[in-house]
């Protein structure tokens, strides 16, 4: 009975680091910062894509509204209100710089809504990379990396609000991996405050 529980309580362990969010942000050799999250999941890299390259995958844990259209130059196109439509003025777009199928996603926000705790001028500067690598074993390492990050209080206040920010949604990534869809209707109260914040 020992032996099972020492088993048992190594492979809680193990589950729980697969899935912990790292902050591995740096500077370069420039001093430039780079805000930089890091998480292993058990998921294939097809997976993985999906929940970031297609509706159905990315309303499935990151925004209760999405439409993606991939290719270079292409959109991401969300809301985090539930009764949200595409095409609304106040939608999040993020432009698709550059993509590799299943192992990378370049994006670049070209509008935020009207009341986001940053000023698009600072928001513009940043580049956001997506790198999916293929651990073997249906195991993936996903890392999020933003560059661009100036220096003085708008880019600080930018730099805070999606070091918190990303940490959750990744945390909301692998939880979605693991156990299915997020139920939006529950979590809307929640996200919107998160949104606010």
């Amino acid at each position: 009975m020992k032996a099972f529980l020492i088993a048992l309580s190594a492979a809680l362990l193990c589950g729980t680091a697969q899935a912990q969010v790292k902050d591995t942000s740096f500077r370069d050799a420039d001093g430039h910062r780079v805000q930089q999250l890091e998480l292993v999941v058990n998921a294939t890299p097809a997976r993985v894509w999906e929940a970031f390259a297609t509706d159905k995958g990315f309303s499935s844990w990151a925004v209760p509204v999405a439409h993606i259209t991939l290719g270079n130059d292409g959109m991401m196109e969300s809301s985090y209100k539930l009764d949200g439509k595409i095409g609304d003025p106040d939608n999040i777009r993020n432009q698709i710089v550059a993509y590799v199928p299943q192992h990378l996603l370049v994006i670049h926000n070209v509008h935020v809504p009207k009341g986001a705790p940053f000023k698009p001028e600072f928001i513009d500067k940043i580049r956001t990379v997506i790198e999916i690598d293929d651990l073997g074993g249906g195991r993936t390492r996903i890392v999020e990396s933003g560059v661009g990050y100036g220096e003085g209080p708008g880019f600080d206040d930018l730099y805070r609000h999606f070091s918190a920010g990303n940490a959750e949604e990744f945390s909301d990534l692998a939880k979605y991996l693991a156990s299915g869809p997020v139920d939006w209707k529950t979590e809307l109260a929640p996200v919107t405050a998160s949104v606010k914040k």
